[in-house]
């Protein structure tokens, strides 16, 4: 019985330290967020060109895994480690209606050092039902072109790697990373792309933009999907 005692004590201040230790362990918490920097409303982006005044965005979603965070002061950190911080695969939604959200991922504990760049890959799921948006696809957006519906998705498995030219230090607690989306220059960031040259090859009411699209916007499925990467960018708030 003494014994049985004794081992209790034991693990109880076992388990102790090791709580107290993961509370001052160096931690990154992760966000994904989406923003309309030039506009005052998130649902109607402030796109530039006067074609793309009537596009209007209701829904951005992405799914991605494997997101890996570089330490500069070690070494043996690099974004292709096997070393994966959040495994995922996660689905975000960045956007309700009007109104840009965020979701936070969770919290990793990492050595201490100065962070720079993390890598997530685009990852399209093929485990959610086929009912759900983001169902075999990595990318997901719904809206209006001069009051049309359109629908674009695309399917990419790409790397993105986002990072700060300062560095974030991470030592003792926890920083907030946030990997943000501008849907204002989603039409702009790389190509211009006119979004009312988009057809509805197939007139069934809806424009449809994605690889395989019957509607012939396969091209601006790509311009678009190079676009949004293109935006995002890493911030510490």
């Amino acid at each position: 019985m003494k014994h049985t005692f004794l081992f209790v004590m034991i693990l109880s201040l076992f388990m102790v330290g090791c709580s107290n230790d993961d509370g001052d362990a160096s931690r990154i918490r992760l966000t994904v967020g989406a923003t309309n920097i030039a506009g005052t409303n998130a649902k109607t982006a402030s796109f530039t060109g006067k074609n793309n005044e009537n596009v209007v965005f209701t829904d951005f979603r992405i799914s991605i895994r494997d997101v890996v965070f570089k330490n500069d002061d070690d070494p043996n950190s690099n974004l292709d480690t096997d070393e994966i911080q959040f495994r995922g695969p996660y689905q975000i939604d960045l956007l309700d209606n009007s109104d840009a959200l965020t979701q936070t991922i969770g919290d990793v504990i990492v050595p201490d050092g100065i962070y720079k760049e993390l890598r997530f890959k685009f990852h399209k799921d093929e485990d959610l039902p086929a009912t759900d948006k983001l169902f075999d696809r990595s990318i997901y957006i719904e809206g209006t072109i001069d009051d049309q519906p359109f629908v674009f998705w695309h399917d990419t498995s790409e790397n993105l790697d986002v990072g700060r030219s300062t560095g974030v230090e991470v030592s003792g607690g926890v920083v907030n990373f946030t990997v943000e989306f501008d849907m204002s220059q989603f039409l702009g960031s790389l190509k211009e792309i006119d979004l009312s040259q988009a057809a509805d090859g197939n007139v069934n009411g809806i424009i449809e933009i994605f690889p395989n699209d019957e509607d012939g916007n396969q091209e601006i499925a790509k311009d678009l999907k190079d676009n949004i990467k293109e935006t995002a960018d890493l911030i510490n708030k």
